[in-house]
């Protein structure tokens, strides 16, 4: 039988005419995981018209395409004299390697990428690394794409990737009051203070992991990134992230910052980084009152015009960063109203939402209603891109404002609200 099957496999060979052919019961057979089906073969060659005319005993010189049953390939083959062969093995031998069904690859593929992640997921057992692989894994969600398209591209790159993302989650305070500056943790872990830099695997996996463990989605952008960081106990940018206030007093070891001490005593601004901050543990106002301004115009105004009031002055510069966070948060316990008033726009709206989101009662509205708002409007048009924000929010009393703007799509600003503020500050 052996001989025969010999025979067969170079004749077939020995044929171009068959050569398409073959090919195209291989495919079938990859897609099937058995003989069967039917090929079709277009824009026949005189080569293949004639080889199949002598094997089916049929005139296919006149065809141009033909479909063709397997079952009528292997019955036309037993009227040969390979009758009896096994044509499975002609068929693999033919192309010098074991025909594999797709389904038997993909479950092959499958059981491979089954023990790559088990492997991983074993040096982690018992801990939060594991339970946010085994989440991604399990749900396709949060990191998979990214896990899925580096383990087809790279998948010795991808362990060790993994590896370091998972020591380095284990390793996460997620306490805002026991930080590390980025550079180092990364250097503690891989000897590399640019290992998690965001522009690479392990700097994504890094934020995917604290984003599942705090339930916020990905950071779209460096402000959101830097504060989900802070959130787990990361320090990054700690220089040119900054926030600009007066009036406050800082406390480290229980003793008052000298320097916080000399700008509240010459009602001066101070800039804040999240150095500065990172060196104090306590804030206050001594008057147990804040006031939070979006624009640097009205906060400097304010600041001069009331400067023998000393009031505690907060500038977000037209965002929320990090370093203002950082700043409420040392603050919060401390005081007991924190008055907020931005322009009326849906960037100032959306300052105001996240403040209230977070600090909650502490925080209030400050001539930022719809009165204040139609006392002030302008005619400056707010883009329909911009207007789509105002979906975001969340608090009753700015929706109601942001029902409002949205009538006119006009802004106002809070640079002629002046003399109100001056009015009620202290």
């Amino acid at each position: 039988m052996e001989r025969i099957k010999q025979e067969c496999l170079k004749y077939f060979k020995s044929n171009k005419g068959y050569k398409r052919m073959f090919e195209k019961i291989r495919e079938k057979y990859r897609m099937l995981g058995y003989l069967g089906g039917s090929i079709k073969l277009d824009n026949l060659t005189p080569e293949e018209q004639d080889a199949l005319s002598g094997f089916f005993k049929r005139d296919f010189y006149s065809k141009k395409s033909v479909t063709i049953k397997i079952e009528n390939f292997l019955k036309a083959l037993e009227n040969t004299r390979f009758s009896g062969v096994d044509f499975e093995g002609v068929l693999m031998e033919y192309f010098g390697e074991k025909i594999i069904s797709k389904k038997e690859e993909q479950n092959r593929l499958e059981k491979e990428k089954e023990k790559f992640f088990s492997e991983i997921l074993s040096c982690f057992s018992g801990t939060k690394a594991k339970e946010w692989l085994e989440y991604v894994l399990d749900n396709k969600e949060n990191a998979y794409k990214l896990i899925i398209q580096k383990y087809e591209r790279d998948k010795l790159g991808l362990k060790n990737s993994l590896l370091l993302t998972g020591e380095a989650v284990n390793r996460l305070s997620f306490d805002i009051n026991n930080t590390e500056r980025l550079a180092i943790f990364s250097s503690n872990i891989s000897k590399n203070p640019h290992t998690f830099d965001f522009d690479r695997d392990e700097g994504k996996l890094l934020l995917y992991g604290i984003s599942y463990f705090l339930k916020e989605e990905y950071p779209e952008n460096a402000q959101k990134r830097a504060e989900l960081l802070y959130r787990a106990g990361i320090i990054d940018d700690e220089v040119s992230n900054y926030t600009i206030v007066s009036g406050l007093l800082a406390y480290k070891d229980g003793k008052l910052h000298e320097g916080w001490k000399g700008f509240y005593k010459n009602s001066e601004p101070m800039q804040l980084s999240l150095y500065n901050l990172s060196k104090v543990d306590k804030i206050i106002a001594p008057n147990r009152i804040v006031y939070i301004f979006e624009n640097p115009t009205v906060f400097s105004e304010i600041l001069e015009r009331a400067r023998n009031k000393k009031p505690a002055l907060i500038c977000t510069y037209g965002q929320i960063k990090l370093a203002s966070i950082v700043l409420l948060d040392k603050l919060i316990e401390n005081v007991d109203k924190i008055y907020y008033s931005g322009d009326f726009d849906p960037e100032g709206l959306l300052i105001a939402d996240k403040l209230i989101q977070r600090y909650g009662d502490k925080i209030a509205l400050w001539h930022y209603g719809v009165d204040d708002y139609k006392s002030i409007i302008s005619n400056k048009k707010i883009s329909p891109q911009r207007l789509k924000k105002l979906k975001n929010l969340k608090t009753k009393e700015l929706i109601i404002l942001a029902e409002e703007i949205q009538k006119t799509g006009l802004a106002a600003y809070q640079e002629l609200l002046i003399d109100k503020y001056l009015g009620t500050v202290h």
